[in-house]
């Protein structure tokens, strides 16, 4: 067995600080992996500590294989016994707890030159272990790797022509009934063969779990992945993989193994008073405006390279939508009467990081964004196109709804990694200086619940005012599509219900119309109308009668088109949008959603060239200067005039590495530059600096050039709210160095 690649090591023990804590020494102590804090751990776990003033210096461990029990002048102690430490920071510690700590309460004592801070934490036999992920949040993307090519994903459910083995990487597992009970292993609700569970070679406190990936499950797309305990039936965090289509049934030829495609789609929402919907794209950033009734792509938007838009919201207006970028942890606002930017907001508020956005929902005029990272929800007033504040929520926000109640706009949040919901009052959040005490109240599900999208019916009669009542999908749970109906009250669950009675996966996200709820079920390829049923009579309790509709692999993402009485589906694999006629529930077309209206190919290749060629996007006309002899003996600087169009909010000039220069489009896909380093990449030889947007059509910029340039071509590029020039060399964006 191979061992775990030293970049990933890395990546599981010197975790990203998610916050600043208060002040007072511990503030609390959570699984390193998954960074959920219920104060209970296994002998053997990685925790963090977090709080303040902890350590007075910033270290990490010199050979993480091998982690001393002193690093920094800090030393933790759990029970009297000494653990290994691979990072220490005035804010977070991260060590491993010994695995001949007994079991019971313990006091944590950690000294440092700052002073001795102690704290209480359960050692238990079979606590609740975190799967780790690679950007160190316990959200997003797993770290999880083939276990044959030690790559990470996106995955095929077949490598070198035989079935995909992934490796998972956790802490806080019981090994002591391995292998005779074997945890489960569950992308979106179907359970895995589990082949080995057990340390992980060459790391200590480090565990590894081999699972082979179905066939069935090829093309459902970005999933979700979680781990059920064999003894006690404790949940880890939930983590994101990408499973691709087979080769020939996704909408590119020839589709390889394991290959990231550059076209995949995520979000989906329909623009009131139109029949135009708006459907995301997080490889290839952009916003493609389908037209409904065409059947067809009519407009691509642009969006600022590395954006990775994964939710988007329209207005009740339908004249301005809201996308979660989240490769940049901004939003970015359309203006649907151009379909063009018009603004990229950060999700930060003051010093308080908000980062990891994952859903969306716009609530009158104030856009609410989940930060499952941060455990927070920006709070973006749409009229002055600010964030206002930050609610503090629980760990990893992923779902929300909304409602009126007694007056009051509230918005539910449920917490996937802690099984609760926050309920927030929308009005307050906007005008309080202070928003995170707008937290009203937290629903407790249950500590091994991993809710994801939640609905708010509206009221039914017999049902009276109050309490309202809410549908919370939980994908990774039940290959039956089993679905909570809870009381938005108290939280107490009402019902239990399955709604895919063909067991091939989990209900995700959800759409409501005149009394059927709609679910999506990503990894069957399928979606649930359900009819909700209210108590009435001798019918003592809610009730939904379900009905399969086929609609192809990847079901992702639901919106309802209600001029047209459609229901609009991702199909992920595909790169179809599926229509359902919501009053026969039958399919009523399908519309092509990676093909933009100006793909040159009838858009049969993997490319960014609808990106490229957006009409929203920046493009360069002319230098002037375009060329200049390089500086003999010394720096040198001069002005520079760039002509074009679409320049309006430019933020930054480029001046690329012609090694960096891509052969075909630019982005994530699969042009490149034959392996010399990520495409379109800043030749540090050259700085701009007084950048003047004097109109939409021209930029100054004053550019200086080393000593040390090398002679050539570069490609010069701006850079927009609206997307990058190209960077493609061609003769109008082109810089010589004589």
């Amino acid at each position: 067995m191979k061992k775990v690649p030293s970049a990933l090591a890395a990546s599981l023990v010197i975790l990203t600080l998610l916050a600043p804590a208060a002040a007072g020494g511990i503030t609390k102590v959570v699984n390193a992996a998954s960074f959920t804090s219920n104060n209970s751990f296994t002998p053997g776990t990685i925790i963090t500590i977090k709080g303040d003033n902890l350590a007075d210096t910033t270290t990490a461990a010199p050979d993480p294989i091998k982690p001393p029990t002193t690093l920094g002048r800090v030393t933790v102690q759990i029970g009297g016994v000494p653990s290994a430490l691979f990072y220490v920071s005035p804010a977070q510690i991260n060590a491993r707890i010994d695995p001949s700590v007994s079991l019971g309460t313990k006091t944590l004592s950690l000294t440092s030159p700052t002073g001795t801070f102690t704290t209480q934490i359960e050692i238990v036999q079979a606590g609740s272990p975190g799967i780790f992920s690679l950007g160190g949040t316990g959200t997003g993307e797993g770290a999880i790797l083939n276990a044959v090519t030690f790559d990470s994903g996106p995955f095929s459910v077949t490598t070198l022509g035989q079935p995909t083995y992934l490796a998972i990487y956790a802490t806080g597992l019981d090994l002591s009934t391995m292998p005779a009970t074997m945890p489960r292993v569950t992308v979106g609700g179907v359970s895995l063969p589990v082949l080995f569970a057990g340390p992980a070679p060459g790391f200590i406190g480090l565990q590894q779990i081999n699972v082979q990936l179905l066939a069935q499950l090829a093309g459902a797309g970005r999933v979700s992945l979680m781990i059920t305990t064999g003894v006690g039936g404790k949940t880890t965090n939930v983590v994101e993989i990408v499973i691709l289509p087979s080769p020939g049934q996704g909408p590119f030829a020839p589709d390889r193994e394991n290959q990231s495609r550059s076209r995949e789609l995520a979000a989906i929402a329909w623009v009131p008073g139109t029949r135009l919907a708006l459907l995301t794209d997080e490889n290839d950033d952009v916003v493609r405006v389908i037209d409904i009734q065409a059947r067809k792509v009519t407009k691509t938007v642009a969006l600022p390279a590395g954006a990775e838009p994964v939710a988007v919201a329209a207005d009740s207006a339908g004249k301005t939508a809201v996308v979660v970028e989240r490769g940049r942890n901004k939003v970015a606002i359309l203006d649907l009467t151009k379909f063009t930017v018009s603004d990229e907001v950060p999700l930060n508020f003051a010093a308080t990081a908000a980062s990891g956005p994952a859903a969306i929902a716009i609530v009158s005029n104030v856009a609410l964004v989940l930060n499952s990272d941060t455990d927070n929800v920006s709070v973006l007033d749409l009229n002055s196109k600010k964030v206002m504040g930050l609610v503090e929520v629980g760990r990893a926000p992923r779902g929300i709804g909304s409602d009126v109640v007694g007056g009051q706009l509230l918005a539910y949040v449920t917490n996937q990694n802690d099984g609760t919901i926050s309920v927030i009052n929308v009005v307050s959040a906007v005008n309080s200086v202070n928003a995170a005490q707008n937290s009203l109240r937290t629903l407790r599900l249950g500590a091994d619940v991993r809710p994801q999208s939640i609905l708010v019916l509206p009221a039914m009669p017999p049902m009276p005012p109050l309490p309202r009542v809410g549908v919370v999908t939980e994908p990774d749970s039940h290959e039956t599509g089993r679905v909570m109906l809870v009381n938005l009250e108290d939280g107490s669950i009402l019902a239990d219900v399955d709604v895919n009675p063909d067991r091939s996966g989990g209900a995700s996200e959800m759409a409501y119309f005149e009394g059927t709820v709609y679910f999506a079920n990503q990894s069957g390829g399928s979606v649930t109308a359900a009819k909700v049923i209210p108590p009435s009579g001798a019918q003592t309790s809610w009730a939904l009668t379900p009905r399969t509709i086929k609609t192809g692999i990847g079901a992702r993402a639901l919106a309802i088109d209600q001029l047209g009485k459609l229901l609009l589906v991702t199909n992920q694999g595909s790169g179809e949008v599926v229509l359902i006629d919501l009053v026969t529930n039958q399919i009523a077309g399908r519309i092509n959603g990676v093909r933009s209206e100006m793909d040159e190919d009838d858009g049969k290749h993997d490319d960014h060239g609808d990106r490229d060629r957006a009409a929203n996007a920046p493009a360069i006309s002319s230098l002037t200067p375009n060329k200049m002899t390089g500086p003999p003996t010394g720096p040198s600087s001069f002005q520079m005039t760039i002509d074009g169009k679409n320049f309006t909010g430019a933020t930054e000039v480029v001046f690329l590495d012609p090694d960096s220069l891509p052969g075909n489009g630019r982005g994530n896909g699969n042009s490149g530059n034959h392996g010399k380093g990520p495409v379109g990449r800043k030749d540090p030889a050259f700085t701009v600096t007084n950048l003047r947007v004097t109109s939409a059509q021209q930029i100054t910029a004053t550019v200086a050039i080393r000593a040390n340039a090398g002679k050539g071509d570069r490609a010069v590029q701006v850079h927009t709210p609206n997307g990058e020039s190209s960077s493609r060399l061609a003769p109008a964006n082109k810089f010589t160095l004589e």
